[in-house]
C-alpha cells in the first residue's frame, strides 16, 4: 500500500512540476525502470569513472547510475530546478561518489567516460541546446559515451550535428521513448583525422 501511494506521489509531482514549467520540465512522469535499464546498458561500467547526469529531475535515473557505477567512480549531477534539490543532496549525502550542481548543464566542465542526458532538448531555447550539446561532445573522452532519451525522434538532426548516434525504442515508458548512444564527432576527428 505504501509503496502505491508512493508511486502516485511521484507521479503527481512530475505532472505538477510539468504543469508549473513544462519547457524545464519536459516530462508528465518519472522514467521507467525500463528506460532507466536502457540508458544504463548503454555504457561499458567497467571503464567509467567519470559520469555526467544532465537534467537530474528527482533522481530516478541518478540512483541506476550509482547503482551500477564502480565504487571509485564519481558522478555529477545537473539540475536547475529548485524543487528537486531536497531529494537529490539527500541522495549525495548518502553516496559520496555523488556530487549535485545546481546549475544548467551548459556549465559542464571536465572530461567524462559517460554523459546522461534527460534534457527535453526540442523544448529548450534553440541556442541552450546548441550550447549544452556542443559542450556535452567537448567534454568526452576519446572512447566516451553520450546517452540522451526523448519522448519523439525529431531530435535526431540535431543530435547528429554534435553526435555519430544509434537509438534503440523503449516502449516500457510513459509515453515511449527512444534512446540515443552517441559518440562525439569532436573526439571521431581527433581520432580519425581526415586525410
Amino acid at each position: 500500500m505504501l509503496s502505491t501511494l508512493s508511486w502516485l506521489k511521484n507521479k503527481a509531482s512530475y505532472l505538477q512540476e510539468f504543469i508549473a514549467d513544462p519547457r524545464n520540465t519536459g516530462t508528465v512522469a518519472p522514467s521507467s525502470r525500463a528506460l532507466c535499464e536502457t540508458m544504463t546498458d548503454a555504457v561499458d561500467w567497467q571503464h567509467c569513472l567519470r559520469v555526467a547526469e544532465l537534467g537530474a529531475g528527482e533522481g530516478v535515473l541518478t540512483r541506476h547510475l550509482l547503482a551500477r557505477m564502480r565504487a571509485d567512480a564519481r558522478l555529477l549531477t545537473f539540475e536547475t530546478n529548485p524543487r528537486f534539490y531536497p531529494g537529490l543532496n539527500a541522495m549525495q549525502d548518502r553516496d559520496a561518489r555523488l556530487q549535485v550542481v545546481p546549475e544548467s548543464a551548459e556549465n559542464l566542465a571536465g572530461q567524462f567516460d559517460a554523459i546522461f542526458s534527460c534534457l527535453p532538448l526540442l523544448t529548450l531555447p534553440h541556442a541552450l541546446r546548441h550550447r549544452i550539446l556542443q559542450r556535452a561532445a567537448d567534454r568526452l573522452h576519446t572512447n566516451g559515451v553520450f546517452v540522451q532519451f526523448q519522448y519523439t525522434a525529431m531530435c535526431e538532426k540535431l543530435l547528429s550535428t554534435y553526435f555519430a548516434w544509434n537509438r534503440t525504442r523503449v516502449l516500457a515508458n510513459l509515453p515511449p521513448a527512444w534512446v540515443y548512444r552517441g559518440h562525439s564527432l569532436t573526439q571521431l576527428s581527433r581520432v580519425n583525422p581526415a586525410r
